[in-house]
């Protein structure tokens, strides 16, 4: 394991510093993560549908992804990506001589060659994985179809216009299928899905290798629910749903009801239900704001003693703030890690800044205030890239210009504590 991450470490420096990874690629890689996918992804779907356009997106499912992968053809692309001399002669002694065998109930079959996957469980494997799969962009000759990737976690989408814009995608799709044939996997043609965005969409069919892909109007991806509506009801309700399980059962089995503890339970199981990826979802209307919000209410009544009191006493004593200001800090927090690169996306994809109105260097320039985009719909309005752009003018030039993370962190937490 020590000898596995050593290797892992020094092989996504190696594509990273030379770029290596194509830009579409956001799993298992420094400064990338679902959230950053999912930003990506939205922010192409939102712009298409406030310019009047459709959107279709056919979400790609690998069947057993993982364990697919043909040893000797990722070999061939360890290679191709610089990896060489010792290291690969390592790995590929690393993958020979793999057997396995299922055992139930007491009894187990024979043992059996294993010549395909990148071992899951393993260190090495995501990243051994993401090179893999690295090259199916190159298969894409339309430059308006775009691909995101999570690992296996594939998405093909473009804006529709006409007969012509979905045959391309189509044809985008029986491209990918030919490159998955190529290289020894596998697309499962029940589970593949398309989303068709837009009201006025002329909801195409897309087909897989003869098998009509299906066509729905909800799809989970990397745990958020995505309607075609882009409104974020559906998946409000489900993480609602679920953190109150998981409140209920706290509540059940908790013995001391000391505030700490509590406390620490509630941030440890029930927050992140309620804030993953939450960039890419952010609710706006009131009705799914209040929804997560009972879910904290009904935390902080928990503490012994103060469960009579009025919701934003409870949150003074617990020292909480409400989940709708916490959304608002995770989103000034995520364009502060955009634009001095903890995060590493084209941050003019998101963003347009006063310094491109202006020739001369004045105030609003030099302090990298944001330019609102005009929209027509609520939601690309209330989208990531425009819901920010008011909070983060606003806030103080010394948190805009912190140097670390942290340090904006703590600078904002101040800030607004003053100013609240």
């Amino acid at each position: 394991m020590v000898a596995e991450s050593i290797i892992k470490d020094e092989m996504i420096r190696h594509l990273t510093e030379n770029e290596l990874i194509i830009q579409s690629q956001h799993g298992f890689l420094l400064c990338k993560s679902c959230s950053t996918n999912l930003l990506n992804y939205l922010n192409e779907v939102t712009s298409a549908l406030d310019s009047g356009l459709s959107y279709d997106v056919i979400m790609i499912d690998f069947r057993r992804a993982f364990d697919l992968v043909p040893f000797r053809h990722m070999i061939r692309k360890l290679e191709a990506h610089g990896i060489v001399g010792d290291v690969l002669r390592w790995i590929s002694d690393w993958t020979r001589d793999r057997v396995q065998r299922v055992v139930l109930n007491g009894e187990s079959s024979t043992w059996v060659e294993v010549l395909s996957s990148v071992v899951q469980g393993s260190v090495l494997g995501p990243v051994l994985f993401i090179i893999f799969i690295n090259d199916i962009d190159l298969v894409l000759s339309d430059p308006s179809v775009k691909i995101f990737k999570y690992a296996d976690d594939s998405k093909l989408g473009r804006p529709i216009r006409s007969d012509e814009d979905s045959a391309v995608l189509q044809s985008s799709l029986d491209n990918v299928y030919k490159w998955s044939l190529k290289w020894g996997m596998e697309i499962h043609p029940m589970k593949t899905k398309v989303l068709h965005f837009g009201y006025s969409n002329p909801r195409h069919t897309y087909m897989l290798n003869g098998v009509k892909v299906t066509s729905d109007s909800t799809a989970k991806d990397l745990g958020v629910i995505i309607h075609e509506s882009c409104k974020p009801s559906q998946h409000v309700s489900m993480i609602a749903r679920k953190a109150n399980g998981v409140l209920a059962q706290l509540h059940r089995t908790l013995v001391s009801r000391d505030r700490d503890i509590v406390l620490q339970l509630y941030k440890i199981f029930v927050r992140p239900i309620l804030e993953s990826a939450v960039a890419a979802w952010c609710p706006w209307e009131r009705k799914d704001i209040d929804v997560l919000e009972r879910v904290q209410r009904r935390a902080t009544r928990l503490v012994p003693a103060i469960g009579g009191r009025e919701y934003a006493d409870r949150l003074i004593i617990c020292n909480l703030t409400t989940l709708e200001q916490r959304r608002e800090r995770g989103d000034a927090i995520e364009v502060f890690k955009m634009m001095n690169g903890f995060t590493h996306v084209n941050i003019s994809d998101f963003f347009n800044f006063t310094s491109q109105r202006h020739d001369t260097s004045t105030r609003s320039v030099t302090n990298k205030l944001l330019v609102p985009e005009k929209c027509r719909l609520d939601v690309r309005k209330h989208f990531f890239s425009n819901r920010i752009v008011q909070i983060w003018n606003e806030l103080p030039l010394e948190v805009r210009e912190s140097e670390t993370i942290n340090c904006f962190k703590n600078i904002y937490d101040e800030w607004t504590c003053s100013s609240r």
